[in-house]
C-alpha cells in the first residue's frame, strides 16, 4: 500500500515507521508545502497539530482515498474533532481515527503499544486495523468515533491537571482520586456529545488518561508540573520542545456553550488557571470546596 503521512513530527513519524515494518511505502508531507508529491495513494494519515488541521488541508485538495487522523484534540473556534474537520474541508465521509496510550518515542522505538481505531463505519475501522496492526502494535477496532477521538482529545486537558496535582506535590491520594474524577467528567462529557460510556473505560479513554496524566514523557504532563512550580504560560511552552494540544483544548470545552459548566468543574478550573490568572492552589481549593454529593 502507498500511504501519505501530512505532517513529519515525531508521533507521525512513528506511525510511519509503524506501516513501514509491514512493508507499506510512506511518504511525509510537511504541513508547510502546498502540493502533494507525485504518488498515487492508497490512504492518507493526518498528524498535524488540531489547531493548523483546517487550514493545511484547505491548501491540499483532496485525493479521494480514505483518511485516518492521528491528532487529538479539538479546534477552539469551532469545538469541532478532527475527523469532521476533514469530512467538512475534504467532502471525505471515509475518515477514521487512531487513540490511546501511545508515547511516540516508544513507538518509534518498537516497543509494544495497544491503541483503537474508530470510525461510524465498523468495515473502514478494521480496514485501517489491517494496515496497521502486528505484535508489537496492537489495534482494536471501535464503531464509537465520538468517543475514541473525544477520549483522546480530553485527556490531554486531564494530563496538565494531572501534572499541576504533581508539582503541587499534593500526594498520591489527590493524584489517584483527580485521576478518578477526570475519567467521570470525560465520560460524563462524552456521553453528552452522543458517545458511549463504555468507551472511556477503553484504550482511548482510562488507558491514555493513564498514561498522559502520570508522566514526565507526556508534555501535557510536564506543563501542568511547570505551572504549579510557578511559571506562566509563555514561560512553559518554549520548554516543552512540542505542541501542548491540552492547552487550547481547555479553551475549546470552555468555550463549548453545550456544555453545562457543572459537567465540566476540572475543566473550568484548569482554564481559570490559564486564562484568568487563578492560581493553581487556589483552583484546587476550589474544586475541593464544592459540595459534598453523590458519586
Amino acid at each position: 500500500m502507498n500511504i501519505i503521512i501530512l505532517g513529519q513530527g515525531a508521533w507521525g513519524r512513528a506511525v510511519g515507521q509503524v506501516a513501514s515494518r509491514l512493508g507499506h511505502a510512506v511518504t511525509f508531507v510537511a504541513h508547510t508545502d502546498h502540493t502533494w508529491p507525485d504518488v498515487k495513494p492508497d490512504y492518507i494519515l493526518v498528524a498535524l497539530p488540531v489547531q493548523h488541521v483546517r487550514e493545511t488541508l484547505a491548501r491540499f485538495p483532496h485525493l479521494g482515498v480514505p483518511v485516518l487522523s492521528l491528532s487529538k484534540g479539538l479546534e477552539v473556534t469551532t469545538g469541532q474533532r478532527v475527523s469532521t474537520i476533514i469530512s467538512e474541508v475534504w467532502n471525505e465521509p471515509r475518515v477514521a481515527a487512531l487513540s490511546g496510550p501511545t508515547f511516540a518515542a516508544e513507538i518509534a522505538a518498537g516497543l509494544p503499544a495497544i491503541c483503537t481505531i474508530a470510525a461510524n463505519s465498523e468495515d473502514l475501522a478494521k480496514e485501517f486495523q489491517t494496515i496497521l496492526h502486528q505484535p508489537n502494535f496492537r489495534t482494536y477496532s471501535s464503531a464509537d468515533l465520538v468517543g475514541v477521538e473525544l477520549g483522546g482529545a480530553l485527556k490531554n486537558v486531564y494530563a496538565i491537571a494531572g501534572g499541576a496535582c504533581h508539582g503541587l506535590r499534593l500526594g498520591q491520594n489527590s493524584q489517584a482520586g483527580l485521576l478518578t474524577r477526570c475519567l467521570a467528567e470525560m465520560t460524563r462529557i462524552g456521553v453528552q456529545a452522543g458517545a458511549k460510556a463504555e468507551t472511556f473505560a477503553g484504550l482511548s479513554g482510562i488507558g491514555d488518561l493513564m498514561l498522559t496524566a502520570t508522566s514526565d514523557q507526556s508534555r501535557n504532563f510536564r506543563f501542568g508540573s511547570l505551572l504549579a512550580q510557578g511559571l506562566s504560560m509563555d514561560e512553559i511552552l518554549p520548554k516543552l520542545g512540542g505542541v501542548c494540544e491540552g492547552v487550547p483544548t481547555t479553551r475549546s470545552v470552555h468555550l463549548n456553550s453545550a456544555i453545562p459548566a457543572d459537567s465540566k468543574p476540572i475543566i473550568t478550573q484548569l482554564h481559570a488557571v490559564l486564562y484568568e490568572g487563578v492560581p493553581p492552589n487556589v483552583a484546587v481549593k476550589n474544586l475541593l470546596g464544592r459540595a459534598a454529593r453523590d458519586e
